[in-house]
């Protein structure tokens, strides 16, 4: 599935949080802080789920939890990657490099069940709001001009750079995405939470800074775009 929907939340509130890397504790302590109601509201999260941080396994199993709801991370794509070709050692020692050393302690059978894990998990994910706005997730970027999901899931360099681009915070590139209100995205570490255009960056690097995004999805109209 390259994009999942969800319509609006009947019960509870919606929530969108940065790349975990590891941080499980972390995650729970966030949650906690907002009261968090485990059987009604929503956790929407923009991937990178593992690596850097201490529980990359304990993460991964939130892709199982019926209010937690991920979009695929580029290292949840390395993970993938490797399990089922362990000879790529140049992307096995990149992967290393940057966190994913944890997984020299799992087992082949079992990183291969992590590798169909992260196949459940989409590229896109689309909230819907019940004043009508729609929010969009992805890991990186998302690098078209107008919402259109179908196009990218076509083209394999857009779905790269879905996953991996930081172009936009790197050049403060405010165009606005027509077709969806908002886009939340992760990858590139922000010192706090960045708007450029109607795209938002959340990922302020919890495994080194230990501070969490979690941003209530209801706050998106407050802020100017």
């Amino acid at each position: 599935m390259f994009l999942q929907t969800f319509g609006p939340n009947p019960a509870g509130r919606d929530f969108a949080i940065g790349d975990l890397h590891g941080m499980y504790d972390l995650l729970f302590k966030t949650l906690e802080s907002v009261n968090f109601d485990f059987e009604a509201d929503r956790c929407f999260s923009v991937g990178d789920l593992i690596d850097r941080g201490p529980k990359s396994p304990d993460c991964l199993s939130l892709i199982h939890e019926p209010w937690f709801h991920p979009v695929c991370g580029n290292h949840e794509d390395t993970l993938r990657t490797i399990a089922r070709n362990p000879e790529s050692s140049a992307i096995l020692a990149d992967w290393v490099l940057n966190g994913g050393q944890w997984h020299l302690k799992v087992s082949t059978e079992t990183m291969l069940e992590f590798a169909n894990w992260v196949d459940s998990l989409p590229y896109l994910i689309l909230v819907e709001q019940h004043d009508g706005t729609r929010v969009a997730l992805c890991h990186a970027e998302y690098p078209l001009h107008q919402w259109a999901p179908e196009r990218i899931a076509k083209d394999p360099e857009l779905t790269r750079l879905l996953m991996w681009s930081r172009t936009k915070v790197q050049t403060g590139n405010t165009d606005q995405v027509t077709g969806v209100d908002h886009i939340i995205c992760g990858h590139t570490i922000v010192d706090e939470p960045l708007t450029l255009g109607n795209s938002h960056f959340i990922d302020t690097g919890a495994f080194a800074s230990n501070t969490l995004t979690l941003f209530p999805l209801s706050d998106l109209n407050k802020i100017n775009t």
